[in-house]
């Protein structure tokens, strides 16, 4: 086997091994981006064991890895993290320059979010470091012909919606929350709440930079690293976009923009990067504005790729943030063994319509439900079997609810309350029945046998909603439930209305 060493400015070492059967050294030439020599050569020896031979070149600057794609490699194997330059500024030149070139990120910090950007962008693979046989077989892959893995610097694809966002029902759950947060006044929570309803996409940086050729600058160099951007001409405008919604990033020359930005909550947690052009003269006071960090208009080379590298880290910081905080609203929004709402959720949300109700003079019902002789099926069949009739009564009652208005949530056990907004009260009553009879008509299936199961029901609606909307939510509530037990009381399996004010509840279907 010949091998031929050589290096030139200590970053690029070049290594003939033994060709594959069929192909010449000169058929299989690979990049490696890393500034580990040994790494590098571990991966060779990796391939190498697979039966993949090749001749490979190791770089570790940008100007090492732009002169070493004029040679055109066959394929191109990307570490994530390098010092002053990292794997996707490598991904994004290559992309530009040469796009037919298969790239390979192998990485133990790339991250899923960077991952999956990186393969909707084209690359061909991510494997983490180490893992010999992935890394074989992703090499391989690569190699065969696919003309659909072109990229171009053109024909980045935006970053898509999480794919795993939840439920159906968390998904309407959280959509009926944001119907209410465009009706009602806005609270102070605003911006917590725009990120958690439906996990919208955050942008990664605001570009606000005055100077023409600095931001055209600018704007070449944050694409091409890969941030998802967007750009203002004034600081007007810049300071509606963050109002509008969160940034992770905002480049800005302007020092008064600084100053405001810091005052909107959106702003308080936004990396502003000043752009200075005179130096290190204006670094302190915009520092002292509320600048976190600042880079001279006319940065380039391995420093300018350090602030982005740091940039970047902010922006999958924001997007992991993001991501846990619309995870944790999922997990207080939805009961995780029906798919209905937590009982902290109802109590958060039904005083809220009731507001949107008496704000736009709807009007609003709520039923209360509860199974009958429940307690029987745990005893009998077991908690397990009581917990699959609790999934198959919601999925029922789900079934005969207006979509994308009624909502159901579970307040405990067996019981439930299911809110009807837009609903006065001989329609919720006949709702009501709706379910009961939905409910009954249909049997349970038990290990033991099919088995009849009933619900009974009390209802509470107002055809127009006026008064104190948070002790009108409680009274609402008070007198559903005690319809409710009314209708236990007067033998099960029926519904009951209440009233506000009224002492006893009348049974509907008396």
């Amino acid at each position: 086997m010949a091998c031929l060493i050589s290096q030139t400015r200590g970053t690029v070492l070049l290594i003939v091994v033994s060709p594959m059967a069929g192909m010449s050294s000169q058929d299989m030439r690979l990049l490696i981006v890393e500034d580990s020599a040994p790494d590098a050569e571990l991966t060779v020896r990796h391939l190498e064991s697979e039966g993949i031979d090749c001749a490979w070149t190791r770089v570790a600057t940008e100007e090492d890895f732009r002169e070493a794609l004029r040679t055109t490699p066959d394929l191109i194997i990307c570490d994530c993290t390098l010092p002053g330059f990292d794997g996707m500024a490598a991904f994004s030149i290559a992309a530009s320059q040469a796009p037919d070139v298969p790239f390979v990120f192998v990485s133990g910090t790339l991250g899923d979010e960077r991952a999956r950007q990186a393969l909707q962008g084209g690359a061909a693979a991510c494997v983490a470091k180490g893992d010999r046989r992935r890394l074989a077989q992703a090499v391989r892959s690569a190699l065969q012909p696919d003309p659909g893995r072109r990229r171009r610097a053109t024909d980045r694809p935006k970053p898509l919606a999480d794919a795993d966002a939840g439920t159906g029902a968390a998904q309407h759950l959280l959509a009926r929350r944001a119907v209410l947060d465009d009706t009602l006044p806005e609270h102070d929570t605003a911006a917590m709440v725009s990120l958690t309803s439906g996990a919208p996409q955050i942008a990664a940086a605001l570009l606000a930079i005055e100077a023409g050729p600095t931001r055209e600058r600018f704007e070449k160099l944050l694409t091409m690293a890969n941030l998802e951007l967007e750009s203002s001409v004034g600081a007007s405008e810049a300071l509606g976009r963050l109002a509008a919604g969160l940034h992770a990033l905002l480049f800005t020359d302007n020092l008064a923009l600084i100053r405001c930005a810091r005052q909107l909550p959106s702003g308080a947690a936004t990396h502003i990067v000043f752009v200075s052009s005179a130096g290190d003269a204006l670094e302190s006071e915009a520092l002292r504005a509320g600048a976190n960090d600042w880079v001279p208009s006319d940065a380039r080379g391995e420093h300018f790729w350090a602030h982005l590298t740091i940039a970047r880290r902010i922006a999958d910081l924001a997007a992991s943030l993001q991501r846990a905080l619309h995870d944790n609203c999922m997990l207080s929004t939805v009961d995780e063994l029906t798919g209905a709402g937590r009982r902290h959720y109802f109590e958060e949300q039904f005083p809220r319509e009731v507001e949107r109700a008496g704000r736009l003079g709807r009007p609003l019902g709520i039923v209360m439900s509860d199974l009958d002789h429940f307690k029987r099926v745990n005893d009998r069949h077991g908690h397990q079997v009581g917990d699959q009739v609790l999934r198959e009564f919601v999925a029922r009652i789900n079934g005969s609810l207006r979509v994308g208005r009624d909502w159901i949530a579970r307040l405990g056990g067996e019981e439930f309350a299911i809110v009807l907004p837009d609903t006065a009260a001989s329609k919720a009553c006949a709702v009501a029945e709706r379910l009961r009879e939905r409910v009954r008509s249909e049997l349970f299936v038990l290990p033991a046998r099919p088995t009849s199961i009933s619900a009974s029901f009390g209802v509470c609606a107002l055809d127009q909603v006026a008064g104190d909307c948070n002790e009108l939510a409680y009274r609402m509530v008070r007198a559903a439930d005690a319809a409710l037990y009314e209708s236990k009381r007067r033998g099960r399996n029926r519904i009951t209305a209440g009233r506000i004010g009224e002492e006893r509840p009348r049974a509907s279907n008396e």
